[in-house]
């Protein structure tokens, strides 16, 4: 579920993340996580325009928002239907009917398909969107699994990256294990090569648990009379299995809790999302029991009564395991779980015999349980994980598949079941409370299933957020392209590449202005650098807080820098408020060369605004393993300029450009330089001419400053070019940067 957001008196705000304006350019409504898409007044209902200029003063914040559903609609056969229109939906919120104001029809069709799907029926519909993103999560369980499950389910996950997953669809990565417990190992991307890289790195070596081994074996046990503990005999063998299942409650509980608090987490992640379980699940008679024997009946003889035992279940399991089905339910999370046990009925003829024999319960002479269950050639299901799996899928609105070997089959029902689904929307007050609402969709058409997020819940304070909702909330802002496109707060940045000696060094360098660090309005900030290469994987990160009241509205200059190899960088830095939540980003990339040895070369180009009076923030290591600091590679007289980050106004006269460079070895210093202007937008040149003010040695780096003329410089993108030549060896080199004229 999505939300608009309209705060009374605060007027239009941004999106600090977009992910469908009517997903294909019809609906404007998008909600990031714990973030919110604000519309103007003018764009909404009279009525609710009303409702929002009388709203009084309230202990909480109150917003008038439009609220989308993901709808999922099948006929009786479980088959999609894809005609349905508005009028044939209805829907309410806590009981309450709501007027459907906005519609959305999304027919995927799987890349092996050709066939058009029916044309659209009547004029409210939406004709077909390929676009449309769906969200997929790629859940490996390895405490309730097997190595030859997670053998399986890693091909069925490739598959489905490969025959499934459209170019709009993000897709992330989780695990559970009973040492780490939930890791998010990829956010939601459509960098679906990354995600294969990730499914390829999942091993075996996390694969825990088997606690349906011990769940069999206990109530094979209970089926067998046991001579009495002579010595530590068989009474000892039923003790441990006793410690042992009460061992495997306490694992059951925690994988209860940490996938509690992981469906609590996606509540504010938008719209609906698709769970891929790969699990053999737990299993279901450590929660809900179960009985073996024949306690009573006219048959029963006084054996098999003392063979009897009954497990009523562990109320306390049973609570928590329903309220984690419910959590993920009003989530928007459907679950489609791949049993990983081969089939969902293991045979089984002799596993019986074997456990007993093994155990010394009994010999073949035993008169009593030879042929006991011996019609019974499968596993009991109540010491397996098929029906906590069933009743997972159930609640969520998914589908359980019984058979990881049929998983192509299998993928091909998840292409059908997600692919074809409606978008509702309708206006609704909301509160930062935190509270939960149900919501209903039904369809008038017969014979129709409804599959739909089951509620939401109403924004809270990010104070009160736990700490895997804030990780998440992290993820979202750093990783999530969606996310970080849309986001409203944002700041100039630019990325320096320059020769640090023994190597070359990037320095991310962020002109983050006042009326950004006025938004921060906690006690606590968090700077989170990034640096990413070509594949997107994290290279290098950067973490520092500081307490943002002294400088509160006051500019801040903040430098991060790592030591890189040659490649194309991308650089990140998010600001986040941790009382608050409000978050900043700022992005900017970088071509690292390959140091000529003994060539000139120069570094990127720091550009310099005149004004001072900014704080500086540094969370880079003190030295690169070359011994060259940015500021010494850069030095600049920071009372007369500061950094301006690629974004100079229009007003400037000049601007500064301080360049390092490397590879001249003649002590007279015989290099010239010379700057050029193009405009980004036509690629035509600008008459330049940069006046170089004075130059920097010291024992381990060179530099130069030119001052570059902005007068007569319409507003707009431009590429700064510095070229550089060695008047003794003609060695030539050259380096550029991004120069934004900003209109004031």
């Amino acid at each position: 579920m999505m939300a608009l957001n309209m705060k009374k008196g605060l007027g239009p705000r941004p999106s600090r993340r977009g992910p469908s304006v009517r997903d294909s350019g019809l609906l404007t409504a998008g909600l990031g996580m714990f973030i919110v898409l604000a519309a103007a007044g003018s764009d909404l209902p009279a009525a609710a325009a009303r409702s929002v200029g009388s709203q009084q003063p309230l202990q909480h914040e109150v917003s008038v928002v439009l609220k989308l559903v993901h709808v999922y609609v099948t006929d009786k056969k479980g088959r999609p239907v894809e005609d349905l229109a508005l009028d044939d939906f209805s829907a309410t919120d806590d009981g309450r009917p709501v007027k459907l104001t906005e519609f959305e029809r999304h027919v995927l069709l799987a890349r092996s398909e050709q066939a058009e799907p029916p044309p659209p029926a009547g004029p409210q519909a939406v004709e077909k969107t390929p676009e449309a993103t769906r969200k997929f999560f790629l859940f490996f369980d390895f405490a309730y699994n097997t190595p030859r499950g997670i053998a399986k389910a890693k091909r069925a996950a490739l598959h489905f990256l490969e025959t499934t997953v459209r170019p709009g669809d993000e897709v992330g990565i989780l695990t559970y294990s009973m040492l780490k417990g939930v890791v998010v190992h990829e956010y939601l991307t459509k960098d679906h090569a990354k995600v294969r890289e990730v499914v390829n790195a999942v091993g075996r070596k996390d694969v825990a648990g088997r606690a349906h081994e011990i769940e069999e074996q206990y109530w094979l046990q209970v089926q067998e009379p046991l001579p009495g503990d002579r010595g530590g005999g068989a009474g000892a063998v039923e003790r441990n299995l006793e410690a042992q299942r009460e061992e495997s409650k306490r694992i059951a509980q925690t994988f209860i809790f940490k996938l509690t608090a992981l469906a609590k987490a996606l509540r504010y992640v938008p719209g609906q999302k698709h769970f891929l379980l790969f699990s053999t699940g737990v299993p279901s008679s450590i929660i809900y029991g179960s009985q073996a024997g024949n306690p009573s009946g006219p048959s029963a003889s006084p054996a098999s009564r003392a063979r009897t035992k009954f497990d009523p279940g562990d109320r306390l399991l049973i609570g928590q395991n329903e309220q984690m089905y419910k959590e993920f339910g009003a989530s928007g999370c459907a679950f489609y779980a791949f049993d990983t046990r081969e089939s969902a009925k293991d045979a089984s003829l002799f596993a019986y015999d074997d456990y007993t024999f093994q155990t010394g319960s009994r010999s073949v002479a035993a008169t009593q349980g030879v042929f006991q269950d011996s019609t019974n050639i499968f596993r009991d299901e109540r010491t397996t994980g098929k029906n906590s799996l069933e009743r997972l899928t159930a609640v969520t609105g998914g589908r359980y598949f019984s058979n990881i070997a049929r998983y192509e089959k299998n993928l091909g029902q998840v292409q059908e079941l997600t692919g074809t689904f409606y978008v509702l929307g309708y206006y609704t007050g909301e509160t930062s409370d935190g509270r939960y609402h149900e919501v209903k969709v039904e369809v008038r058409r017969k014979d129709c299933r409804v599959r739909a997020q089951a509620g939401y819940f109403n924004p809270k304070p990010f104070r009160e957020f736990t700490d895997l909702e804030k990780r998440l909330h992290l993820y979202d802002l750093a990783l999530n392209e969606r996310s970080f496109s849309g986001l409203a707060v944002r700041f100039p940045m630019t990325a320096l590449a320059y020769s640090a000696g023994q190597g070359m060094r990037v320095e991310m360098v962020a002109r983050v202005p006042g009326d950004v660090t006025a938004k921060f309005t906690g006690e606590r900030v968090e700077y989170v650098a990034l640096v990413f290469d070509a594949k997107s994987d994290i290279r290098d990160v950067r973490r520092t807080e500081t307490d943002p009241r002294p400088g509160r509205g006051q500019a801040v200059v903040f430098a991060s820098g790592a030591d890189l190899e040659p490649g194309d960088y991308t650089c990140r830095l998010v600001i986040r408020d941790l009382d608050s939540g409000t978050g900043a980003a700022g992005s900017a990339r970088v071509f690292v060369r390959a140091k000529p040895a003994g060539a000139l070369s120069l570094g990127t180009p720091l550009l310099l605004t005149d004004g001072a009076g900014c704080a500086s923030i540094d969370a880079g290591a003190a030295r690169s393993r070359g011994g060259v600091r940015w500021r010494e590679a850069y030095p600049f007289d920071r009372t007369l300029y500061t950094p301006a980050a690629g974004e100079v106004s229009s007003l400037a006269a000049r601007v500064l450009a301080v360049v390092p460079y490397s590879g001249s070895d003649d002590a007279s210093d015989d290099v010239s330089f010379s700057a050029g202007l193009i405009e980004a937008a036509t690629g035509r040149a600008v008459p330049a001419a940069a006046v170089p003010l004075g130059r920097n040695w010291t024992a381990s780096s060179r530099s130069v400053t030119l001052e570059v003329p902005l007068a007569g410089l319409a507003p707009g993108r431009y590429i700064l070019y510095v070229g550089a030549e060695d008047g003794r060896t003609k060695a030539k080199a050259h380096a550029q940067t991004a120069l934004v004229i900003k209109a004031e």
